[in-house]
């Protein structure tokens, strides 16, 4: 018996995987330009290649956890744990890093994407424990389409970044 869809999951991890590659790409476009890398591009890079790669584990895990035998209740609440912790704290040292690296102000569109992203998985730790209701792999599917939808929506602007001529 396979896991209920266990075919969206393998399809957001194929997602990640490309998403990765093109950031990858980007990163090799950007330095045939003869234009180096700052931290804050470098950052940028390496953060959506890590998501998508994260995001391909992610969507794995639910698949994998299955089939090690655990039950489908308690697959979605461990994968909704192991999931929904790191999220977390990747949003949540998301602003610290960007500061860190570039004097530019967080940008509002971020703030919101941390925002909605930090509601989303919060949820998935309330699925995690059974409560308010029964634990399924809907809040799964969020979690991992929303927090790869919000790298989408970084990765299409930070595009402006890495290929604009002024320096920051």
């Amino acid at each position: 018996m396979e896991l209920p869809h266990a075919t969206y999951f393998y399809t957001l991890a194929q997602i990640g995987i490309a998403f990765a590659g093109f950031a990858t790409i980007l990163m090799a476009l950007r330095e045939s330009r003869g234009r180096p890398m700052s931290k804050f591009d470098l950052w940028v890079a390496k953060s959506y290649i890590q998501s998508g790669l994260v995001t391909a584990v992610c969507a794995m895990l639910p698949p994998l956890l299955f089939a090690l035998g655990l039950s489908e209740t308690l697959t979605w609440q461990v994968a909704s744990l192991m999931i929904g912790i790191p999220s977390l704290a990747m949003m949540l040292q998301a602003p610290g890093q960007w500061r860190a690296r570039t004097d530019m102000p967080v940008r509002p569109r971020l703030w919101a994407q941390i925002g909605v992203g930090l509601i989303v998985n919060v949820a998935l730790l309330f699925n995690a424990a059974g409560w308010p209701w029964r634990a399924d792999g809907s809040f799964i599917m969020l979690a991992v389409s929303w927090n790869l939808f919000g790298f989408f929506a970084q990765f299409a602007e930070s595009v402006n970044f890495f290929f604009e001529n002024e320096e920051r």
